[in-house]
């Protein structure tokens, strides 16, 4: 894994829960989602048109189910040279979503591989703890790593959200094939176990996973 300079500009990550509604670990569909998500993909195409460098409606699809799991099903991530939370959940609001359940700004604090240009499911996976910023960065360097050797995950952009954030960082990531698969041997590795969960303890961090799919129009 060779990590590699991070991005410049900011990120922003507006979600909202729309119609959320679940069966196990899977999102019900919703024909007032569908409406909204065809709303923020539009977005998301204008601000490319604008200038944005990336800008993706996400639909989230699934939702690991531990306690304080970030409760919503659309979201817009908008990689931007300057900051724009502020005028981003204007626009939203100008097309009627309500207010987001999650808006915030965030820099690039790591990367490795090239998310971007990866197509397939989306991870965006939360975390949040005691842990300084700093702190969550390395513990992510050390995960990445096992994720990359054991699950051949290739590619990550890691998002630091600014101080008063309800999370410290996001992987935002694209999986190299299916979602219950993945989960699935990720939990049958041992090495999940005595490793990733002992890194995660040690550092002081939980996290918080949703897959989702971006959608174009």
């Amino acid at each position: 894994m060779r990590i590699t300079t991070p991005y410049d500009g900011w990120f922003t990550h507006l979600a909202w829960n729309i119609d959320l509604a679940t069966r196990g670990p899977f999102v019900r569909g919703s024909a007032l989602r569908r409406d909204y998500l065809y709303r923020l993909a539009s977005l998301a195409k204008k601000l490319r048109s604008e200038g944005a460098i990336t800008a993706h409606a996400l639909a989230v699809e699934v939702i690991v189910p531990v306690p304080g799991w970030p409760k919503y099903d659309l979201a817009l991530l908008a990689h931007t040279r300057e900051r724009s939370r502020d005028a981003l959940v204007d626009r939203a609001a100008a097309l009627g979503f309500p207010a987001p359940e999650l808006a915030v700004s965030a820099r690039n604090a790591g990367r490795f591989g090239d998310t971007e240009g990866e197509r397939g499911a989306v991870l965006l996976n939360h975390f949040a703890g005691d842990a300084s910023a700093e702190s969550a960065v390395a513990a992510w360097k050390v995960l990445s790593a096992w994720y990359e050797r054991a699950l051949k995950v290739n590619n990550s952009t890691l998002l630091e959200f600014e101080q008063g954030a309800p999370f410290l960082i996001m992987n935002y990531a694209v999986l190299p094939g299916r979602v219950m698969p993945f989960l699935a041997q990720q939990l049958a590795r041992p090495s999940f176990h005595t490793h990733v969960r002992r890194s995660l303890r040690a550092a002081s961090i939980s996290p918080f996973p949703l897959f989702a799919r971006r959608f174009e129009r």
